[in-house]
């Protein structure tokens, strides 16, 4: 069974993600529909997310809700680059298209070789 994650835990992984991607605390408490206080203390660990604030909260940073019970060190960045094609792929509508890409960047790493 997967380890439980604690508020403090997820509230210091909200914290991480929020200054990895330079949002305000003032920007991210507008995002969530918080006050900056408010935000603190999920922050803190004070006060637990509810399920609504998390989704939001994900959403903001473009992560997913996943991220919140992944421990940071258990993650690595990503670069900006990285960070740019992945949202970008996950933007594209047609999976035809995205499963065209896919093939070429997989084809692209094994002619490297």
């Amino acid at each position: 069974m997967a380890k439980i994650r604690t508020s403090k835990e997820i509230g210091f992984r909200l914290k991480q993600l929020r200054e990895q991607t330079g949002v305000s605390q003032e920007k991210m408490a507008e995002l969530v529909g918080v006050s900056r206080g408010q935000l603190q203390k999920y922050e803190s660990g004070k006060n637990m997310l509810n399920t609504e604030k998390l989704q939001l909260a994900a959403g903001a940073l473009s992560v997913s809700v996943q991220e919140f019970f992944i421990a940071g060190q258990d993650v690595i960045p990503l670069a900006v680059s990285e960070k740019l094609l992945l949202d970008s792929y996950r933007a594209i509508p047609n999976k035809d298209i995205q499963e065209s890409i896919l093939k070429i960047t997989t084809n692209a790493t094994r002619q490297d070789k």
